[in-house]
């Protein structure tokens, strides 16, 4: 008898605290996004949108296999990329006449990917 109301008495506490840490809440936790940050994220979408979009052309993932680089680790390097960087590729890829200097613009992500290579950010090039 007496060891049947001590379980009685473990399992009322267990559950009542059970029952009290559940009503906790935790607050939440909101910051005021201003409308640069929003302009900013979007612009780098548009522009990891128009990189992503060069990548997929036969011409340039031919251009890519050619040198050894598969062209979806050269789309998961444009998701990696910084701001800075994503401007800077988008800037050339919209500036270039269409067919030219397209050789010049891969060889240049390509040296970007040996680069984050290097430094260990990934490991496209396990050769190196």
């Amino acid at each position: 008898m007496k060891l049947n109301s001590y379980l009685r008495k473990i399992v009322s506490t267990a559950l009542l605290a059970a029952f009290s840490l559940v009503c906790i809440q935790m607050p939440a936790m909101a910051d005021i996004v201003s409308t640069d940050q929003i302009a900013t994220e979007q612009r780098n979408e548009i522009q990891r949108d128009a990189v992503r979009g060069f990548l997929d052309r036969a011409d340039v993932q031919a251009q890519l296999e050619a040198r050894g680089v598969d062209a979806a680790d050269a789309l998961k390097r444009v998701d990696s990329l910084t701001a800075t960087e994503l401007a800077s590729l988008s800037e050339q890829i919209d500036t270039l006449p269409a067919g030219e200097g397209a050789l010049g613009f891969v060889i240049g992500l390509i040296v970007i990917f040996m680069l984050l290579d290097i430094a260990g950010v990934t490991d496209v090039f396990p050769a190196i």
